[in-house]
């Protein structure tokens, strides 16, 4: 009997610890609290989700660990009467986060009744949904607006007599321009998913880059021209990458695009575009789009890259911007395994740096890489 006994006792300690262990590798923080509010046990998730040492708060009071009011109020309320609930609350410390927790009372051997909290991390969902709603915003808003101009003019058309044909021109250049502006927009978003969802192959092939810069030189030279902004291209001797032509074009010429037309917005001094390439060494070359236009704040630059950021709404729009253009730009240089720096300096210019690989080691079938 004494060793059935010492077997069955053997048998309990090896189930209570690996209880002990499939419980702190579970993702959800677990806490779990006595009638008086101490901690009987935790997880490593909890801990990590409310900053808090796991190793050193057992058998002390909920409230002489964690600073969070919202959880000590929601665990409180549970106390009272023990009954199941449900919330969701956020967190600043140790950064922010959206927690779900959950509560439940169970009795155990003894009668001795406690509470389990499962708290989950709800952060990522939570911004999804946040970045989804702000992304709806932007949309509508900027369809709204070139939708309101069209109406109203072609409203203001239909009650005219057309006897001043300038003015009905004038009307007709407004409308024909804001529908252009919403094309721009739709076939930006358009282009976005595509690149987001990896829906774009990249046809790679040998290309120069000089021809590149070339092309999206003619491409803006009537723009040049019009805003009176001077474009200077070059290329230090031979560059040739694995790359899709079309799409590098594509990126270089919405950097050369905005620098001319941010340029162009510069009320003193020169104003000069310049366009170049150059390798780095024998495996990386380099792409630049210089200014000497309005520059960008310093606490804007990280920002740059996001889906509708603009530094200056107001003048974004006068541009003729859609807000996507530089997220485009980026998803085309990390499709080609390249990086994008900028630098910049108010009144002064900013500077627009791709890195690209010489060599595309991921190719697909020889010819295209995924986006």
């Amino acid at each position: 009997m004494k060793a059935n006994l010492e077997v069955r006792y053997s048998e309990a300690i090896k189930s209570r610890e690996n209880m002990g262990i499939i419980l702190q590798n579970v993702n959800d923080g677990i806490l779990i609290i006595d009638a008086e509010g101490k901690i009987m046990m935790n997880n490593s998730a909890a801990s990590k989700l409310l900053g808090i040492d796991k190793d050193s708060i057992e058998g002390k009071k909920l409230v002489e660990v964690v600073e969070s009011y919202d959880v000590l109020n929601f665990v409180d309320k549970n106390l009272k009467n023990f009954t199941g609930d449900s919330t969701e609350i956020s967190i600043l410390y140790p950064q922010k986060r959206y927690l779900k927790c959950d509560a439940v009372s169970a009795i155990l051997k003894g009668n001795e009744q406690v509470l389990i909290v499962v708290i989950k991390d709800v952060t990522n969902e939570r911004e999804l949904d946040n970045f989804r709603r702000e992304f709806i915003s932007n949309v509508s808003h900027e369809l709204k607006t070139p939708l309101t101009s069209i109406h109203g003019y072609a409203e203001t058309l239909l009650d005219d007599d057309f006897t001043d044909i300038e003015t009905v021109k004038h009307f007709l250049e407004i409308i024909e321009n804001e529908s252009a502006r919403m094309s721009r927009l739709i076939n930006d978003l358009l282009d976005l998913q595509k690149l987001e969802e990896g829906k774009v192959k990249f046809e790679i092939e040998e290309i120069d880059l000089s021809k590149v810069i070339e092309y999206v030189s003619r491409i803006v030279k009537p723009l040049t021209e019009s805003l009176k902004v001077e474009l200077r291209t070059s290329c230090e001797g031979e560059v040739k990458i694995e790359g899709d032509f079309d799409r590098l074009v594509q990126a270089v010429l919405n950097l050369t695009d905005n620098a001319v037309k941010y340029t162009s917005q510069k009320e003193n001094g020169q104003k000069i575009v310049e366009v170049s390439c150059s390798m780095i060494d024998d495996r990386e070359c380099e792409i630049k789009v210089k200014d000497t236009g309005i520059g960008i704040p310093a606490d804007s630059l990280s920002r740059l890259f996001e889906r509708f950021y603009r530094v200056d709404k107001a003048r974004s729009r006068k541009v003729g911007g859609t807000g996507l253009g530089l997220s485009i730009v980026k998803m085309i240089v990390e499709a080609h395994k390249g990086r994008i720096e900028i630098s910049s300096e108010v009144g002064t210019g900013s500077e627009f740096r791709i890195v690209l690989p010489v060599r595309l080691t991921s190719m697909e079938n020889g010819n295209s890489i995924p986006a």
